[in-house]
């Protein structure tokens, strides 16, 4: 009977040795991709629209240096958009099975270079502009009387010589209640993808703006 007890008890303990060591990797993972590229500096500056979501239950921000100058990056921030706008920059495929009809654009589309305080950047009309500062800052955000209050926030910062600084921050709160109470039961478990996939898409959208940026810059340079 000890002997069952004992090897009883060395299971329980080595799973809880396993659970708490899961949970102390997604700590260590959920800390790197809410702040996948910025600095501490960058984590403690305010940014457009901080205030909208006030004592957030999410917040991230992400960076990426691109060798070009705020100028030559802002058409591509500014196009974004469900077609016929310039898409996202991200990864079609997971667009497509979230039913997201997004055509990237490789080209800067004159027709969109500005943006209206209102105007939706979506057909669902869930994207909409909150501010914009043109050749600085965009904030996007769900319309008020939703059950999420969020901010999509995006800066260029000159950064050294011809180089921009470009962050991005996620600002979210909401009411688990109502959340829960508008969405379908079998849907809950969605809500723990719900960042992993957005760092993985929104990582992929800063390399691309990187990419477009500096591949125009070289060319006309």
């Amino acid at each position: 009977m000890d002997g069952k007890d004992g090897t009883m008890r060395r299971r329980m303990l080595a799973l809880i040795a396993l659970g708490a060591l899961c949970i102390s990797s997604g700590r260590k993972i959920r800390h790197w991709y809410l702040r996948w590229g910025a600095t501490d500096e960058e984590l403690d500056r305010s940014m457009p629209m901080d205030e909208h979501a006030s004592s957030p239950k999410l917040s991230s921000t992400m960076a990426i240096t691109i060798d070009a100058p705020p100028e030559e990056v802002w058409p591509w921030l500014v196009q974004i958009g469900e077609p016929p706008r310039a898409g996202y920059y991200s990864y079609t495929t997971i667009e497509r099975l979230v039913g997201l009809h997004v055509v990237n654009r490789d080209t800067i589309m004159s027709e969109y270079q500005t943006v209206e305080v209102g105007q939706a950047l979506d057909k669902a009309g869930m994207m909409r502009v909150l501010a914009v500062d043109p050749g600085h800052s965009l904030v996007l955000g769900p319309p008020e009387g939703t059950s999420v209050r969020s901010t999509w926030a995006f800066a260029l910062y000159p950064y050294g010589e011809g180089a921009t600084r470009l962050v991005t921050r996620v600002h979210g709160t909401w009411s688990y209640r109502e959340l829960l109470r508008s969405t379908n039961p079998l849907t809950w478990p969605m809500y723990l993808l719900i960042e992993p996939g957005a760092f993985i898409m929104e990582r992929k959208m800063l390399r691309e703006i990187r990419r477009l940026a500096e591949r125009n810059g070289s060319a006309a340079r």
